[in-house]
């Protein structure tokens, strides 16, 4: 057969062999608590693989051999089957294009999946997809998998199932988790910021603290910001800051962009974990397998023009443009992952429109299950074409996010 028609039919297969396996792996840890016996035996296997590759990112050489001789082979399997199915369904389409369905496709994907265990089974399960990270770096990929994915998933064994793509993860929405996380936010009070609260909840979030403005901090005070985000006010360090806070106000430039700022410099100085200084005790957070995220409220009005809106959303939209550069830059920043949430206008104090806030949170949770981080929500389509514009149009300022150390060790930033 011709070499292209090979290389499709190959492709084809090993990706269904991977999806295959994908929804079997999200079975295998569901059946844990199966009434059958069988199903239960099924999943103890697969255990065999978390207990080997941990939730610490560590080898235990207790699990090597039932990792390599049960959890691998039972892989193995499923990977193989899948290629099975997936050549079985093209079976119809041949059999109404009157063609042979070669099979020597199918062959080799089996063949691969046979070296390849047997090649990470030699190198006692330790191949490029588990390795040891002391955090998890950013994930550069959108689609494939890699070592960051899939070290998530023996942090988070439920979520980020995907083996070779994040198919399955995009439909089961399973392509990120919020289990035992801590989050700060701002605009808890408002429409958005309470709708989101519940959301997160909902996920099985650990804490919520609610920083509230006159009183967590003003234009020109952050000292009760500084201090929690010191580890004085926080029983464990916040892993999440959602800024929900907005307004159309006179000080809109100072709410949306300014103290926004200010607001990510103190959350990215306490992640820095500078040394103390001397004869002064500091309390240090335990190293956390997840880097910090930051999550910011914008707004539509990114993109379009506020065109016979007034000079209140004249002031909105310049104040949510003037951050843009600044989110620009932690969107490419390989210390946090930064989520920038395009809403269209939503039912508020601050303006009436067709949807509700809960609606709007919920869009935007949708999209953050599936890994987005720039998440697009709304029902004028506006928020799409604003994703080509954040992405390749504007210039990230490196001027606000230097991320050079002072003599102390904290981050400085102009």
């Amino acid at each position: 057969m011709a070499l292209l028609a090979f290389g499709s039919l190959f492709i084809y297969l090993y990706i269904s062999s991977s999806l295959f396996f994908d929804i079997v792996h999200f079975f295998l840890h569901q059946w844990s608590a199966s009434p059958y016996k069988a199903l239960r035996w099924l999943s103890q296997c697969h255990q065999f693989h978390h207990l080997y590759y941990n939730r610490s990112l560590n080898f235990n050489p207790r699990y090597r051999r039932p990792n390599a001789w049960i959890a691998l082979p039972l892989e193995m399997v499923c990977l193989c089957a899948g290629a099975l199915v997936g050549w079985l369904l093209l079976l119809p389409l041949a059999m109404l294009t009157a063609r042979d369905l070669p099979s020597k496709p199918l062959t080799v994907n089996i063949a691969v999946h046979l070296i390849r265990t047997s090649v990470v089974i030699y190198m006692n399960g330790q191949d490029s997809n588990h390795v040891f990270y002391e955090t998890v770096p950013k994930d550069p990929g959108w689609l494939f998998v890699g070592p960051q994915f899939h070290a998530l998933h023996h942090v988070y064994p439920e979520r980020y199932m995907g083996s070779v793509v994040r198919i399955f993860d995009w439909i089961a929405g399973t392509a990120y988790s919020l289990k035992h996380r801590n989050v700060v936010i701002t605009g808890g009070s408002g429409a958005f910021g309470a709708a989101m609260i519940r959301r997160l909840q909902a996920e099985g979030v650990r804490s919520i603290r609610k920083l509230k403005f006159g009183e967590d901090w003003t234009h020109e005070n952050f000292g009760q910001v500084e201090k929690l985000f010191s580890n004085e006010g926080l029983e464990e360090e916040a892993d999440i800051l959602i800024l929900a806070h907005g307004t159309k106000g006179m000080d809109a430039m100072d709410a949306n962009c300014h103290t926004t700022i200010r607001l990510v410099q103190l959350f990215l100085e306490q992640h820095a974990h500078p040394e103390p200084k001397r004869g002064i005790l500091k309390k240090h957070p335990r190293k956390k397998k997840t880097l910090p995220e930051i999550w910011y409220v914008g707004s539509e009005i990114e993109l379009h023009p506020a065109i016979g809106g007034g000079p209140e959303l004249h002031r909105y939209c310049a104040s949510k443009r003037a951050f843009l550069p600044y989110a620009r830059a932690l969107y490419d920043d390989p210390r946090l992952v930064y989520r920038h949430i395009v809403p269209a206008a939503f039912q508020s104090p601050m303006g009436r429109a067709i949807v509700s806030a809960d609606w709007a949170a919920g869009v935007a949770m949708w999209w953050i299950r599936r890994g987005a981080q720039y998440v697009p929500v709304t029902y004028t389509g506006m928020a799409y074409l604003n994703f080509f514009k954040f992405v390749f149009w504007v210039r990230p300022s490196l001027n606000l996010i230097k991320g050079d150390k002072n003599m102390d060790g904290a981050f400085r930033f102009s």
